[in-house]
């Protein structure tokens, strides 16, 4: 029972990381490549597909539809809220078979930097505790930090994508209101086997005790891995709505 608790922990503490204390500035039915405005073509082995709401990079057209349908969901539930959805935003989607856009540590020392220009030192230094603990957790699992893309979406404001990856165009705060990273599914199972197979390896279990923990591993995996698919909608929601609400008083400011 203790190794299962520690086990849950461990993934618990994962996911709880990508929702640090400090502000994370927050079509059609066939995608068609298209690169406009700056915006590469292919990033990575990423190519670059066009929606109604925005642009989505993605490793296969299948994988940017999926996306788009999420997005699709959440435009027509604000405009069903009164709240008419017309911003764009750019999607990165992240797979097993893709390498990192940018560095997970670098986005989020930069997040805390902005903190410290927001809201002081004290939250600043809340915020970097936190990062700081995160990523020696990670290496005492022998984890990568960028594993936290696969366990959830990852904001990024817009204008610093060209400073965290400088295939982005200088400008992409002006081409596009938001920006969101969005895990595969298979990419969530992949993240969360990862994190459990780390966590079996840190507890030193016996072979007959791993073989035991099998059946029930798979059950918190199944469930880890449904919570974390209904995460993406209810982090893009979450993004999409706030962004949205802040153009729309800065246009009331401006009239």
């Amino acid at each position: 029972m203790k190794t299962q608790k520690s086990l849950y922990s461990i993934c618990l503490a994962a996911s709880l990381l990508l929702f640090l204390e400090v502000s994370v500035w927050a079509g059609d039915s066939k995608p068609q490549i298209e690169a406009s405005k700056g915006w590469p073509a292919k990033l990575d082995k990423r190519k670059l597909y066009s929606f109604e709401h925005g642009l989505v990079y993605a490793g296969s057209k299948s994988s940017a539809a999926k996306i788009n349908k999420i997005v699709e969901s959440v435009v027509k539930e604000l405009n069903r809220d009164n709240m008419k959805a017309d911003t764009r935003g750019l999607i990165l989607v992240m797979d097993t078979k893709e390498k990192p856009p940018f560095d997970v540590e670098d986005l989020l020392i930069r997040i805390a930097r902005e903190e410290d220009k927001q809201k002081g030192d004290q939250e600043s230094a809340k915020a970097l505790k936190s990062l700081t603990e995160g990523k020696e957790k990670f290496e005492e699992l022998g984890l990568d930090m960028n594993l936290l893309l696969s366990l959830a979406p990852m904001p990024v404001e817009p204008n610093i994508l060209p400073d965290l990856n400088s295939a982005f165009p200088e400008d992409s705060d002006r081409l596009i209101d938001w920006c969101v990273t969005i895990p595969t599914e298979r990419y969530i199972r992949a993240g969360m086997k990862k994190m459990l197979d780390a966590g079996m390896k840190k507890e030193k279990l016996g072979f007959a005790t791993r073989v035991a923990m099998l059946p029930l591993l798979a059950i918190a995996e199944h469930k880890a891995v449904g919570e974390l698919k209904k995460a993406r909608r209810t982090a893009l929601l979450q993004l999409v709505q706030e962004k949205q609400k802040s153009l729309t008083e800065e246009r009331g400011r401006s009239e």
